[in-house]
């Protein structure tokens, strides 16, 4: 079985933003990267579950697909069941940690 790469290796880079909506069935998303579109359904929560559980599950998704951490702010789409999550990367702490004698 060939292994999954993450996206953000494949060079689509940091994820600009995020949509969420429910439909009878699922969850379902797209999240956008610069010239790329990864989209899909999030097998947790069910459907009828509310939306903070989902753009939870959302947001855990996100970063996997990205493979860093994220900030997803969320807003309600004038869609009755969407919402739209702007995307920013955490800041990556690069200073080594070295102990002071």
């Amino acid at each position: 079985m060939k292994r999954r790469r993450k996206h953000w290796r494949d060079g689509f880079g940091t994820p600009t933003s995020f949509v969420l909506y429910r439909t009878p069935d699922v969850w379902r998303y797209a999240m956008y990267f610069s010239g790329a579109i990864v989209d899909g359904y999030l097998a947790q929560p069910s459907a009828d579950s509310e939306p903070g559980e989902a753009q939870t599950a959302a947001h855990g998704k996100a970063e996997d697909l990205a493979g860093r951490p994220l900030t997803i702010s969320w807003e309600a789409s004038n869609e009755p069941g969407w919402w739209t999550g702007t995307i920013t990367a955490e800041r990556m702490d690069l200073t080594l940690n070295s102990a002071a004698d």
